[in-house]
């Protein structure tokens, strides 16, 4: 898969918004958001309410993601690293799988295993 239409994209994301999983969660999130509790956002919709529960979405959407977006940076770096030195990675494993084998034989006996 090359590329991701942005229409289908947009389409799955409302599709996974609206799912029996996540749906009934969004009051919860929109009252921590906004430090207001359902029954007073229901009964006094204010625009100081609104906008603050605006404010406050916007917020958690930005850090949600920065979070996200640094976690996959971070993934892809150290990915690049491994794979420069995938050869020593690899002597290195079957080092550790010969030591397992013989503590399992009984022959080399590794005190905290």
């Amino acid at each position: 898969m090359d590329s991701v239409n942005l229409s289908t994209a947009a389409v799955a994301g409302v599709l996974s918004f609206l799912s029996p999983c996540v749906l009934p969660l969004i009051p919860g999130y929109i009252s921590f958001i906004s430090g207001v509790s359902l029954q007073d956002l229901r009964q006094t919709a204010s625009r100081d309410i609104l906008w603050r529960t605006f404010v406050g979405s916007v917020w958690f959407v930005i850090g949600f993601s920065a979070v996200f977006i640094a976690l996959g940076a971070s993934a892809t770096v150290v990915g690049q690293l491994l794979l420069q030195k995938i050869s020593v990675l690899r002597q290195a494993a079957g080092v550790v799988i010969i030591v397992f084998g013989l503590h399992l034989t009984g022959i080399v006996r590794i005190p905290f295993l």
